[in-house]
């Protein structure tokens, strides 16, 4: 019997979006079981965030494999801002990359978001949506800086939650050092004798 690819597709389809309705209505439902559980004046921001501090630990470690320091700071940020579309993806959204003319930085974009909606279902403010999930991506960065010795850094410059049609983030670095050498330069200049003797010198202080 032949398969008919374009209806097993809306198939899967069909039960990736479901999944995805019952990933974030289950989120909520959590969170209104633990704050029912939760010690008198516990502030639902703290616990929220704390929740998704705890997801963005598990996040990086599933984005270190696929990053590489040695391909210089575009590539790197341009990585990073891939995954975070990949699991943005995963979760029902639609997110992509945003390339720059610099040499250092690189932006992702959402145009469509459900996590709002559901917030709003479950009677949780904006606020609360928009600081998780900026908790979430800042804890991943923070994680990969930690483990990679680099300084990438993040702002939400738009986001669904507040108004805007859209969110929007940059992923940047200023100043590229990494663990590899040490060696501390500019995006897009090439090391010095003086930048290495200063990373040298870190590196001896660090020993």
């Amino acid at each position: 019997m032949p398969v008919n690819l374009e209806k097993e597709l809306m198939t899967m389809y069909r039960k990736f979006n479901t999944l995805g309705n019952i990933e974030r209505a289950t989120w909520y439902e959590w969170r209104q079981a633990a704050l029912e559980f939760a010690r008198e004046g516990t502030d639902p921001m703290d616990l929220v965030l704390r929740a998704w501090e705890i997801v963005g630990h598990d996040t990086a470690k599933s984005y270190f494999g696929g990053l590489d320091v040695t391909k210089g700071p575009k590539r790197f940020v341009t990585d990073i801002a891939r995954r975070i579309v990949a699991s943005s993806i995963n979760m029902g959204e639609d997110a992509k990359v945003v390339e720059s003319d610099k040499d250092n930085e690189v932006y992702v974009r959402w145009d469509r978001c459900p996590w709002p909606d559901f917030a709003r279902r479950y009677d949780a403010p904006m606020e609360e949506d928009l600081q998780g999930c900026d908790k979430w991506f800042m804890t991943v960065i923070e994680d990969i800086n930690e483990v990679f010795n680099t300084h990438v850094q993040l702002e939400t410059q738009a986001a669904i939650p507040s108004g805007d049609c859209h969110c929007l983030r940059r992923i940047w670095v200023d100043e590229w050092h990494h663990t590899k050498d040490y060696t501390l330069v500019k995006p897009g200049e090439e090391p010095t004798d003086a930048s290495k003797a200063k990373a040298n010198a870190g590196q001896k202080k660090e020993a």
